[in-house]
């Protein structure tokens, strides 16, 4: 596996000597998942595309660099809470991706790392309160690690791009913050997915 990974690498790295570059403006709309926690987020991304200039089947490779902005989040990995609802936070995330451009339509494999911010508005049960009572907790978490993944979408000859990609990884999780309950496990790990729709320009 690792040996066709490199020769598809070897590949594009040889065919973007000739190739033409490509800026590249993209925004869409992702939902992420950590374990039990779920963001909704608008993506905002910029990219430099290497692509071969002839040819059917056009090798490319490019490196990219996206902010996700999330609104919204729903669940807790955190025992003992609830979340509110009203969670918030920005991202940052930074793949190199390598695909073939078919007749327009195309097909990537993309790797690298993500770092997110995250604040989350919970609310708990405080040790020996009466049922039903609860507290509220504010978290602030920096989310990071490897992400890897794949996506396919169409170029039209209008320069307008559309895409979807599907992502995977592991993140190391920190609340950096001191929340109002102590009971809050400050470190832990969850694994990372995220579903995107993106549409896209090319300069």
């Amino acid at each position: 596996m690792i040996k066709r990974v490199l020769f598809i690498a070897m590949i594009c790295a040889l065919s973007s000597i000739s190739a033409a570059t490509i800026k590249q403006t993209t925004i869409g709309y992702s939902y992420v998942m950590l374990n039990k926690a779920s963001y909704q987020a608008v993506e905002i991304g910029t990219s430099v595309v290497f692509i071969t200039n002839k040819g059917l089947v056009r090798p490319y490779t490019a490196v990219e660099v996206s902010a996700p902005i999330f609104f919204d989040s729903r669940g807790t990995n955190l025992q003992g809470t609830q979340n509110k609802g009203s969670g918030y936070g920005v991202a940052l995330q930074v793949p190199l991706i390598f695909g073939l451009d078919i007749g327009g339509f195309y097909i990537q494999a993309m790797g690298g790392y993500n770092l997110s911010w995250l604040n989350d508005s919970l609310k708990y049960a405080p040790s020996g309160a009466d049922i039903g009572i609860f507290k509220d907790a504010q978290t602030k978490t920096i989310s990071e690690g490897f992400i890897y993944g794949g996506g396919l979408g169409f170029n039209f000859s209008s320069n307008f791009t559309i895409g979807i990609r599907f992502i995977k990884g592991s993140m190391k999780n920190e609340v950096i913050n001191e929340p109002t309950t102590g009971a809050i496990e400050k470190k832990y790990k969850t694994n990372y997915t995220k579903a995107m729709v993106l549409f896209g320009y090319n300069f």
